[in-house]
């Protein structure tokens, strides 16, 4: 039988030190985790194997659909190694930022040097410019560039503050010709690919050409390459969003370093738009960061946090990730619950969400079927909404119009149904085979009930492909109720 759960917003949970263990894995899948996020800044590719194959037998052990995400690290802007104890910059020192491992060739009177990782210390040059703010540990500490002699920057300290070795650097407002992909992702890739996984999250995102030479490699590596997800956290990402998102698998609203690069107060409206945005057009997103950040080291949330995955959810979410609640935290499983309970909460209490009403797209044959299923499953009072669907599209689809009712996808493709883990609402049953046949609602009603998804004398609603049931051809929708086939016939379904 298929683990159920009454929430409909899936919660993505980052692995690491606090979760490594298959025991504990498992505790986080029966707590609530629907996609395990494996963090590629960390861990080698044995680790991350270890991962895989702890999250594939717990799935499996719980009657769970668990999906895994591979996220890249992406081009490391940082510092270079600093002795300890670090630094501490005050306010209008002037500062040389010069290449890790090479003296600073045009170190000025005062200025103090301060080491930059060194293979990207040139790209970072060329594409600075005096005036450019150069931020330091998420913002802690703030410099303007004053001039650039590549491949070194010579900059001001306009908040000081104290840095020790590899803090991330931001550069709000300068566009960055550092490719999205490094040597190492590439590796990293690979290694996902082969172990299968579900869904590739690309960072520091600056445009469409990124998804799409992102699509390209991994159509090259496999035959049934992964979702690719969009992280939005780059300003220039930000003000091409609309192009991203129509070529992306799924969103991932990066709200850390987003804060960095646009400031915190245009967070909030960035993330409305962009949940808006990707529901309109049935692409799935994930809202990450700081979320439950005080269940890190504590066993409850703040009334803020509390507040801030209710909102996500009420705009409409597809996903809430957890950081460093699961992947460090002390309380690992504790955070998974929690976020459960709120979801359910948020989700019980619909009407304060924002109305909306999204219709199918003109000329198209599958949403106008899925959107009326929605209507007719909340009219007539059915309990679950069931899709016979190969690729998965059909249920997406559905997912789209946010109906009431439980949305289960019958499927014959377990790495297909995995995908659907990232989709609002759905939750997946697999069969053997879907195949044409005269028995097609005898077939739902058998895997509706033998998986406790409903009971005689319920009403479903099925949407279906007939009488082919090819790939694409979602052109049926019928109101059944259980128990009609067996009481005009005395044959058993099969």
């Amino acid at each position: 039988m298929p683990y159920s759960s009454p929430r409909k917003a899936k919660i993505v949970c980052t692995l690491g030190p606090s979760s490594s263990s298959a025991e504990r894995i498992a505790e986080l899948i029966r707590a609530g985790m629907d996609v395990a996020r494996l963090n590629f800044s960390h861990g080698t590719h044995d680790f991350h194997r270890g991962l895989v194959a702890s999250i594939r037998e717990a799935a499996m052990a719980a009657g769970k659909t668990v999906a895994i995400m591979q996220d890249l690290q992406g081009p490391k802007i940082r510092l270079g190694k600093i002795p300890a104890p670090g630094v501490i910059l005050e306010k209008g020192q002037k500062v040389c930022l010069h290449p890790e491992g090479a003296a600073p060739k045009s170190l000025q009177p005062g200025e103090n040097p301060l080491p930059i990782m060194a293979e990207i210390a040139a790209a970072v040059a060329a594409d600075v410019r005096p005036g450019a703010r150069i931020l330091f540990d998420d913002g802690k500490v703030a410099t303007r560039a004053m001039s650039v002699e590549g491949p070194e920057i010579h900059v001001v300290v306009e908040v000081g503050g104290k840095l020790t070795s590899n803090k991330g650097m931001n550069l709000p407002g300068t566009p960055l010709s550092i490719p999205c992909l490094t040597d190492k992702d590439r590796e990293d890739l690979k290694f996902g690919v082969e172990q299968k996984v579900d869904a590739i999250a690309l960072s520091f995102v600056r445009s469409a050409a990124d998804i799409e030479e992102l699509k390209d490699i991994l159509r090259d590596l496999t035959a049934e390459p992964p979702m690719v997800v969009a992280k939005i956290e780059r300003e220039e990402a930000v003000a091409q969003m609309d192009s991203i998102i129509e070529v992306t698998d799924g969103v991932l609203v990066a709200r850390g370093d987003m804060a960095v690069e646009v400031g915190a107060e245009r967070v909030p409206p960035i993330q409305k738009q962009l949940i808006k945005s990707c529901n309109e057009l049935g692409v799935p997103v994930i809202t990450a960061t700081q979320m439950l950040e005080s269940m890190i080291s504590c066993p409850t949330p703040t009334r803020a946090e509390a507040s801030d995955v209710a909102n996500a959810v009420f705009d409409g979410t597809d996903c809430v990730m957890l950081s460093g609640e699961t992947a460090s935290g002390e309380y690992p499983v504790e955070a998974v619950q929690t976020m459960a309970r709120i979801i359910e909460e948020t989700e019980r209490n619909r009407a304060f969400s924002t109305p909306r009403e999204i219709l199918p797209m003109p000329g198209s044959i599958v949403e106008s079927i899925e959107f009326s299923a929605s209507r007719i499953a909340n009219h007539v009072g059915a309990v679950a909404i069931a899709c016979l669907t190969h690729s998965g599209t059909a249920a997406k689809t559905l997912a789209k119009f946010r109906p009431e009712r439980p949305i289960v996808a019958i499927m014959d493709n377990e790495r297909q149904l995995r995908r659907l883990a990232f989709v609002w609402g759905v939750q997946g049953v697999i069969i053997p085979k879907i195949v044409a046949t005269d028995d097609l609602f005898a077939m739902v009603e058998t895997t509706l009930l033998e998986n406790r998804l409903a009971e005689n004398d319920d009403y479903v609603v099925v949407t279906a492909g007939v009488p082919t049931l090819r790939r694409g051809t979602t052109n049926m929708v019928k109101v059944h109720k259980l128990g009609a086939q067996s009481e005009r016939s005395p044959r058993k379904p099969s």
